[in-house]
């Protein structure tokens, strides 16, 4: 599909300028620089240009100022590269039959080829009183999902500085809860089950979470539902209450597919796509939060990137061929003190003859590490507190690579990659900071203009400012290049 259509302007709309949405963006004008030859528009509803959602409870915490500060790409970058980023844009229709958009305002805009990157929204779970006979949430009561939430709820920490209640103990919920937790702030975290992040880690590595949580000073209420909200207190289905001024609700979301429905795609959880990412209309392609492969909506934004560059290579004639297989299920929640890593799917039966189970477990000191490996091949791996062996086990598990015979040299950090990547062997557009979206090539680019060392890089591209879990690898890249210098 590389160059024009029928001798015109290939036309590309991106309905979304979340992270997905942006990085498709990015990879669509890196593989056809030339907008005479593909013009690439990107619509978001929202006022901010694209931003980084994952650093919005940084923002919350008060490191990070104003969501604004978290923006993906200096101000004028987007037009430097010929990309219309569109904001306060909201698109409130998809007419199939003339290929063209509607934005809210009426006007219409055509396409050749549209990328539905419609994100997520934050599910609100059935509580009384949380919202106010408008249908809107109450006052005290915020989601965490954009910028608007974020400055809402910030604002209301300003006047409201007592205690802090969380509804949802998963990923994004503790990521908030630990923010709130470092700046001072008394929280409560109410969850359902036996123990936080239930999806994705085993009971021993929830219990040890639990305790590692206590000790940041992030209270953790298991087994019980909120129930009630009047404005003071947070009422439980146990029947205790938790006085508060501010609930923040991370219950959860749900992919936002009320667009595709109208235009008549199939919807299942999410917008439903092929192995190409195309819907049932092959002029549409959805990716991100909103799409649904193979059953499956990830949430997570390693797989939304990766669907990017399926997308991109596919619609600029790159790799026509392109497809994607799937995600490697990584999960990675570093959050001020609290460290959790969890790699594919753990057996529920520990004694399976058919599954080398391997444990570490020191509560005491907020540590355990649980390694399922069938067939000399990591099939899960919950880490809490035990960030040693994550590089080799992550490499391990995504490349599908044999487990040395000592399975507890690599829990305990002692085994090594002999395969590992090296920076001379790392890939240009390989992604390092995925919570910034910086790959080797943006980082061999701010090495080239000057920044040379890893708190220069950190200022020009943000690498190592999320998480924090890049930081080893950009060390390597600078030790690289000044090697190679």
């Amino acid at each position: 599909m590389r160059g024009p259509v029928g001798g015109r302007v290939m036309w590309v709309v991106v309905v979304g300028a979340g992270m997905s949405g942006a990085r498709l963006a990015e990879e669509l004008r890196r593989a056809e620089p030339d907008p005479e030859t593909m013009s690439v528009t990107v619509l978001g509803a929202e006022p901010e240009a694209p931003y980084n959602r994952i650093m919005l409870s940084h923002v919350v915490a008060g490191g990070m100022g104003d969501p604004g500060s978290t923006r993906l790409k200096p101000t004028g970058w987007w037009d430097r590269n010929h990309i219309e980023m569109r904001t306060s844009a909201s698109v409130q229709g998809i007419d199939r039959v003339a290929r063209e958009v509607e934005l809210a305002d009426g006007e219409r805009v055509p396409y050749d080829h549209l990328v539905l990157a419609t994100g997520s929204e934050a599910t609100i779970p059935p509580i009384d009183g949380v919202r106010g006979t408008d249908g809107a949430l109450a006052a005290g009561v915020f989601p965490l999902r954009d910028a608007s939430d974020c400055r809402g709820l910030t604002a209301h920490l300003e006047e409201h500085p007592g205690r802090v209640a969380l509804v949802g103990g998963g990923f994004i919920g503790l990521e908030v809860a630990c923010a709130l937790a470092r700046s001072g702030r008394d929280v409560v975290v109410v969850h359902p089950r036996a123990w936080p992040m239930d999806s994705h880690l085993d009971s021993g590595g929830g219990r040890v979470l639990i305790r590692a949580l206590d000790e940041l000073g992030v209270r953790v209420v298991t087994g019980a539902r909120a129930a009630r909200w009047d404005g003071t207190a947070l009422g439980l289905d146990d029947g205790t209450g938790i006085e508060c001024r501010t609930v923040v609700l991370s219950a959860g979301t749900s992919p936002r597919t009320r667009l595709a429905e109208a235009a008549g795609l199939e919807v299942g959880r999410g917008i439903v796509v092929d192995d190409t990412l195309r819907t049932c209309d092959p002029a549409i392609s959805a990716i991100g939060d909103c799409a649904e492969h193979r059953g499956c909506v990830t949430g997570l934004v390693g797989p939304a990137w990766d669907q990017a560059g399926v997308v991109s290579a596919r619609i600029t004639g790159a790799d026509p061929g392109s497809r994607y297989l799937g995600g490697v299920a990584v999960t990675r929640l570093k959050a001020f003190g609290v460290d959790v890593v969890s790699l594919g799917e753990l057996t529920e039966d520990v004694h399976d003859p058919g599954v080398e189970v391997t444990m570490v477990c020191e509560p005491s000191r907020g540590r355990y590490a649980r390694v399922d490996v069938v067939d000399a091949r990591v099939t899960g791996a919950v880490l809490v507190g035990h960030p040693e062996p994550v590089g080799f086990l992550t490499q391990l598990y995504e490349h599908a690579l044999p487990v040395p015979d000592d399975v507890l040299s690599v829990v305990l950090g002692r085994a090594g990659a002999a395969t590992a990547d090296t920076p001379s062997t790392m890939p240009a557009a390989a992604v390092v900071c995925r919570c910034n979206g910086v790959s080797k090539a943006d980082l061999v680019h701010a090495w080239s203009e000057g920044d040379r060392d890893a708190a220069a890089m950190a200022t020009r591209t943000r690498a190592g400012t999320g998480c924090g879990g890049c930081t080893a690898a950009v060390d390597g890249i600078c030790g690289w290049l000044r090697d190679c210098a």
